[in-house]
């Protein structure tokens, strides 16, 4: 793949609407909106269920704009990436109390590995928890592999599974507790240094993946795959390749956290509840900017799951209690209030389904940043989708090699 043209070309459809992506729709309501041409969000405002579902899917009932259409199309080809094929078959011993997720991410990453590290005779694990990996890897490709987490308990769980498994020929697993950090670190960077050395970082929090490869610079293999982009800081984590820095893009922590959001296909259950999560959440937004406009925007924080299920005034009556204010409404006064500004809370979902539609890309452009960073450094670069993104959405797999 040819990095650089496709970062290039992403960010030059994407410059042009950083005001509609980098701001967040809600925080700034209604200056926010201003951002999107009226013709979309006609076009979005003439969509039944259906249109809506399809608009969460990244496609396009109906009759779009063709501004819009003409955009998304290019988007969806710029981040359209190869998938790897295949998967290593677990054991039912071998996934013994694993998730599905967890086992679906296992079997992927060991047939990535596979084929890519044949002079691969020692390996490191970063953010490696109980070496789930680790363990799998010393026993399938011979490895000395080292996991390396900050959680002790972890680790001892980690090393009492090994012990209730223990590999007929022994096990070359070795846990060391320690963060993995930027600077010198003379414990743990020889670990990361050497052609039959190869580092995997999976999903690497924020930061922590660009720590994984400036450490990993002298290795002979690289698997990384990046989470908790809306950690990020700006800056400092982006732009870091060259290319990247003569075409950057006006990333905010609201663009970051855009990042993160989910990429499977909801199901109309999950769409409906989706909907009306966003429903009660834009409501006491805009009731408590009526009520209390000295607190500018007020965070109502996470409920719990069963409120969304039930009338208005029983969700907001519960985050008022928790803010600790008091509107002086009754319970049907709340419930006639969210009535009243149902055409506005749509206007905020409808926003808030075309400003998703720049998630992917957003992502992408980080990732492909970080590709040519790798590729300034000597090393010959892949990008991939490896995970289902129903289970696992950070599912694009940045691999670094030294051979053919």
């Amino acid at each position: 793949m040819d990095f650089q043209a496709r970062l290039e070309a992403l960010t030059h459809h994407l410059r042009p609407w950083s005001p509609l992506w980098s701001r967040s729709i809600l925080q700034g309501w209604p200056g926010s909106g201003a951002a999107y041409p009226e013709d979309w969000l006609a076009y979005a405002r003439s969509l039944d269920e259906a249109g809506e579902r399809r608009l969460d899917q990244g496609a396009l009932a109906g009759a779009p704009p063709p501004a819009l259409s003409v955009l998304l199309d290019a988007l969806q080809e710029l981040t359209a990436l190869p998938w790897h094929e295949g998967l290593h078959a677990l054991t039912v011993a071998e996934t013994q109390g694993l998730s599905a997720k967890k086992t679906h991410e296992l079997e992927r990453v060991l047939a990535l590995l596979a084929p890519r590290t044949r002079v691969i005779h020692q390996a490191v694990d970063i953010g490696g928890g109980m070496g789930h990996l680790a363990r799998l890897c010393a026993r399938t490709f011979g490895w000395t592999f080292h996991s390396i987490d900050r959680d002790a308990a972890l680790q001892d769980k980690g090393r009492r599974w090994l012990t209730r498994t223990q590999s007929p020929g022994g096990d070359t697993l070795r846990f060391i507790q320690s963060s993995v950090e930027d600077g010198l670190q003379p414990q743990l960077d020889p670990l990361f240094s050497g052609q039959d050395r190869a580092s995997i970082g999976l999903h690497t929090c924020g930061p922590l993946a660009l720590t994984q490869l400036r450490k990993s610079k002298g290795a002979g293999f690289i698997l990384n795959i990046g989470c908790c982009y809306d950690k990020l800081e700006i800056p400092r984590d982006y732009p870091v390749s060259r290319i990247g820095s003569e075409h950057p893009l006006p990333f905010t922590p609201h663009a970051l956290a855009l990042t993160t959001r989910g990429r499977h296909h909801k199901t109309e259950e999950e769409f409906a509840r989706m909907k009306r999560v966003y429903a009660w959440r834009f409501a006491f937004d805009l009731l408590s900017r009526r009520h209390f406009p000295e607190r500018g925007f007020v965070r109502a924080g996470d409920a719990p799951r069963a409120l969304y299920a039930e009338r208005f005034a029983v969700y907001a009556r519960d985050r008022l209690e928790r803010l600790g204010l008091e509107p002086g409404m009754t319970d049907a006064e709340l419930n006639a209030f969210e009535v009243s500004v149902r055409a506005e809370t749509r206007d905020l979902l409808l926003c808030h389904l075309l400003r998703d539609r720049f998630a992917r890309a957003l992502e992408v452009v980080l990732l492909l940043d970080r590709a040519l960073l790798l590729e300034e450094w000597g090393f010959q670069v892949e990008l991939l989708q490896l995970f289902e993104p129903r289970l696992s959405p950070r599912n694009l797999a940045l691999i670094a090699s030294r051979s053919a």
